[in-house]
């Protein structure tokens, strides 16, 4: 049986002398591993399908559990993002955080469209990597149930000001007065608000892209238990 879905390529394996494995996320199936045959010779006219970020209609054919591509046909390969490296590790850390929260057979739509989005965000526009990466990173952790609250103190509901703290357990801030968690800042607590589309205080974001990265990720390592290494190195060279 053959069947046709938009994917984003997450992962490329080289398998046997010529194929590769592909990890795709695919909107309605969530994770899909696929076969793909012959791309790594030269030529091959599907090379393009293998490659991490194509994003591509796939048609691809499933016997006994098993998909194999049989065409694709590109939407974009975001092939920009190879010239700038911090873009570049930003847009791997997107594929990273996909392939981390993400499960086979699962409809994750939302998370596909911010994924594509992010992409073409990083590769097509100037804006903020940090805040894009970030921005995706909060729509993936919310579709997922690992959603962080950043509507007040968790505890009272009452401002998160100067003396901020964040539960990494519970996946909110709190005020100084509740104080439950790791010291955390304002400026991570408002620049956090601004990538989640809310209401924030631009004069209080100043050097928190820095911190809300590296709370994020450490987040994502305690709810996943992976290591993002792209996340990590996308931290590295922002600073």
């Amino acid at each position: 049986m053959e069947f046709k879905t938009d994917a984003l390529v997450l992962k490329a394996t080289d398998y046997k002398e010529n194929d590769k494995l592909l990890t795709l996320f695919t909107p309605s199936k969530g994770k899909v591993t696929a076969g793909i045959r012959g791309v790594r010779k030269r030529g091959a006219k599907l090379s393009f399908a293998a490659q991490p970020f194509c994003f591509a209609e796939y048609v691809l054919a499933e016997k006994g559990g098993r998909y194999t591509v049989t065409a694709a046909y590109l939407y974009d390969g975001f092939y920009s993002l190879r010239t700038d490296i911090v873009r570049y590790y930003a847009a791997c850390s997107v594929l990273e955080i996909c392939n981390a929260l993400l499960v086979e057979e699962g409809e994750s739509e939302a998370v596909f469209i911010a994924a594509v989005e992010a992409l073409k965000g990083l590769a097509l526009t100037d804006g903020d990597a940090a805040e894009l990466l970030l921005s995706f990173s909060l729509t993936a952790l919310h579709q997922s149930g690992y959603m962080i609250d950043l509507d007040g103190c968790g505890i009272c509901g009452g401002e998160v000001k100067e003396n901020a703290y964040f539960d990494f357990e519970a996946g909110y801030f709190t005020c100084s007065a509740c104080a439950s968690g790791v010291r955390a800042s304002e400026s991570t607590y408002q620049t956090l608000r601004k990538c989640a589309g809310l209401s924030y205080d631009e004069e209080k974001t100043s050097g928190g892209g820095k911190r809300a990265l590296r709370l994020i990720k450490t987040y994502l390592a305690e709810k996943t238990e992976e290591e993002y290494p792209c996340f990590g190195e996308f931290i590295r060279l922002c600073e």
